[in-house]
Formats: structure tokens, sequence, C-alpha cells
């Protein structure tokens, strides 16, 4: 313990006299000092020992800008030195904070590249859903002209290989055949309308004779089933007749006008040459972006080969459905 006092002792006496060499030297500096001023606010005596006490308590002296400037400047130097080591010596753990608290920077290329690959993933999305629908191998049938007196044995062929078709119907046609008319809707297949005269002369005469026959048919369908539709077909097809005006008509008065992709020309064929058209047609657009919409009418020579058309379709995966408001109608 006596040891340790002396030690302590010994340290304590030698760092005293330190000080005191150093302030008597800074005295004799002071006084010898030719930028002495007349101005200063502490005295030269009083300097020193302000510095001694500063350095032995290890505390920091506020009045540098008091004294000379010789004296100002040493102690200038001295405590931005000082202060310089000390930011040296914290420096490395304040980047590493400065690097844990920093946020993630956001990479615009990378969100770019994110970007990109859920645009990719949509697309291919939907592409998969066309694959889809092309796995499918959808076909619509419709028909033209009808009701008429082979509109049953039609409707027995669909019901045979579990079809459903599409019916363009005529007006008169509808009030002259009620029975086939309820037989239509009764066995789930779609009832159209195909207008009244199918004259070219009569309805293609303005936006106004279009619009007109479609509302008359459609209000007979109406008032003899109490059902209700919106889909049309122009007799002959929309081309050349139906102009951008008579198409912006229909359109205003809530009608959905549908064309065809296949046409089977079963009217003006007597031994069921139609059905080979039919197939070419379907074979040549199948991988197309077209529906295949196929156009058919309510003809004797129509229902007798109908058997071989459907056996075709049924024998390559082809599932008939029918045509809603919902779809996007096709037309030339």
């Amino acid at each position: 313990m006596r040891k340790k006092r002396k030690r302590k002792t010994t340290y304590t006496r030698g760092k005293l006299l330190i000080s005191i060499m150093v302030c008597l030297t800074l005295v004799f500096a002071t006084v010898n000092s030719n930028n002495h001023s007349e101005a200063l606010a502490v005295s030269s005596l009083t300097q020193p020992i302000n510095i001694m006490y500063s350095l032995l308590t290890k505390r920091h002296f506020d009045h540098i800008d008091e004294m000379n400037g010789s004296m100002n400047n040493k102690l200038q130097a001295y405590y931005t030195l000082k202060k310089k080591l000390a930011q040296e010596q914290n420096k490395q753990p304040l980047d590493d904070q400065e690097v844990k608290n920093k946020p993630e920077e956001h990479d615009p290329a990378q969100s770019i590249k994110t970007s990109n690959l859920e645009e990719n993933g949509s697309v291919k999305h939907e592409d998969s859903q066309k694959n889809q629908q092309n796995e499918q191998k959808v076909i619509y049938l419709t028909f033209d002209d009808g009701p008429s007196a082979f509109t049953l044995d039609i409707l027995q062929t669909l019901n045979t290989y579990n079809m459903k078709a599409t019916f363009f119907m005529l007006e008169p046609n509808m009030r002259a055949y009620p029975k086939e008319l309820d037989a239509i809707i009764k066995n789930g297949h779609i009832p159209a309308l195909h207008g009244v005269t199918h004259n070219v002369a009569k309805i293609y005469r303005s936006e106004k004779t279009v619009v007109n026959e479609m509302a008359i048919a459609q209000a007979t369908l109406m008032k003899m089933t109490g059902t209700g539709t919106s889909l049309i077909r122009t007799p002959y097809g929309s081309a050349p007749y139906m102009k951008p005006s008579y198409k912006e008509a229909v359109e205003a008065a809530g009608f959905h006008l549908w064309d065809w992709t296949v046409d089977s020309e079963d009217w003006k064929y007597k031994n069921g040459e139609y059905v080979d058209r039919v197939i070419g047609q379907i074979e040549q657009i199948q991988h197309n972006d077209k529906p295949i919409i196929i156009l058919l009418h309510d003809l004797r020579t129509t229902a007798e080969h109908l058997p071989a058309l459907l056996t075709y379709l049924q024998t390559n995966g082809y599932q008939a459905e029918v045509l809603n408001e919902q779809l996007s109608a096709f037309h030339f």
C-alpha cells in the first residue's frame, strides 16, 4: 500500500514540475513577444496560468480569442489537433452505425427488371389462355332463315351429338313456325334476329330501316316466347351493305352484329358437298385468332347431311358453343 502511495505521489510531483516548467516557458515567450497589444482582455501573466490549469484538468479554455496572436495560434493548433484526433477515433463506429441505419437504396434498374418480368409473366398468362382456348377447339354453329319445316330435324341431330347452336331467325318465319320456335329455346339453343324482309332494297334503304327490321323481329320473339335477344345478323352479311353509319346505328340501338368466318354455301349444294367445304375452311383457320363461326341455313339438304359434319367435329375434338352478349361480336 505504501509503495502504491509513493509511486502516485512521485507521479503527481513530476507532472506538477513539468507543468510549472511549461508555464514559465510560456511566460518568458509572452513577455518577449513583439505582438503584444494593449487591447488584450487577459494579461500576459494570467494566460500561462490558465493554460497550465487547462492542461492539468483536461478542460478546454474558451477564451482563446482574447490572447495575443502568437499564443492564439498555438492554442488554436493544439485544440484543432486534439479535436481531429477525437474525430478520427470515433469515425469508424459512426460510419458503421450509418451503414446499419441507412435504408436500402432503390435500384431503378432492378425495378425495371422486375417490372419487365411481371409484364412478361402477364403476357405469358394471356398467351396461355389463348393456347388453352385453341386446345379446347371451340366452334359456333349458326343457322339462318329459320324456323322452317326442317328445324326439328336439325334440333334432333344437334341433340344426338350433344351440340348447341345459335338460330338467326326471320320475323315472318317465327310467326309461321311457333312450334319450331319454342323447340329451339326449350332445347337450350339461342334465338337471334335476322330481320323481316330479307330484301336488300328494303332493309338496307337507310340506317333507320335496318334498326326497324331488327326491332320488329325482337318484339315478335319477346311476344311469342317471352325471351329477348340483342344478337343480330343482317341478310347476306354486313359486307358490303352495312355502311359504317349503319353499324353505328344498330350498335346505338343496343344490338350486337355477328357475321361468320366459315361459309358453308349449303344453299347451293344438293348432295352434301357443303360438308367438305366447311371442313376445308376449318382446317385452314383453326390456328388463327379468329373464332370459328360456321354459317349454315335452315334447309332440307343441310339437315340431311348435318350428321356428317357433326361427326367430323366431334371426332376431332371440337366443342360447339353458342353466341351471347358477353362475347366480342365479330363482323366484316
